[in-house]
């Protein structure tokens, strides 16, 4: 099957499919689901639903038993919508991104927390100390800041007549 074909039939079938969940099964349990991929083989004999949801906090155990026992109920709706000549086994599969992006959001406020709390930006790589508790600058890290500024502008910097010369050759 052409790849442009599938995609097309993929997202249909999320589209009906989705529109089950809003409101056409019966089972209020099924309520919060939502299918956020949808994947078909090439052949067409497969569709593996990706879903998320879960408004009444029932285990994942058993809303796999409840999408199952409504399998039959999305094939005739699929099998009614005319789309495709032959209806495909339905596999679900949970998606969990969204716990994942959790994880990440967080991992990423403790490295900026942690960021804030070391002075980050202070760098002390030829380990002169603070003599004092005021935490003032020393000579040595004003000479590794302006080291480290001075490099910085050598990677910058780049010549005009560079550029002059190349168009001039056009």
């Amino acid at each position: 099957m052409k790849g442009f074909r599938k995609e097309r039939l993929q997202k249909e079938l999320n589209q009906i499919i989705n529109s089950l969940f809003q409101g056409d099964i019966s089972d209020r349990r099924l309520s919060g689901i939502e299918i956020t991929r949808v994947k078909i083989t090439s052949d067409l004999s497969s569709l593996r639903l990706y879903f998320t949801g879960n408004s009444e906090n029932i285990p994942l155990d058993e809303i796999y038993e409840l999408l199952t026992k409504s399998s039959g109920f999305i094939k005739k709706r699929i099998a009614g919508a005319g789309i495709m000549r032959t209806i495909p086994q339905i596999v679900w599969e949970y998606d969990n991104t969204n716990e994942k992006n959790e994880k990440l959001n967080e991992l990423f406020k403790q490295i900026a927390e942690e960021k804030r709390n070391n002075n980050y930006y202070d760098d002390d790589s030829d380990n002169d100390y603070y003599e004092n508790d005021d935490d003032q600058l020393m000579d040595e890290d004003l000479e590794d800041y302006d080291d480290y500024n001075d490099e910085l502008d050598e990677d910058l910097e780049f010549e005009y007549d560079d550029i002059d010369d190349d168009e001039e050759e056009d």
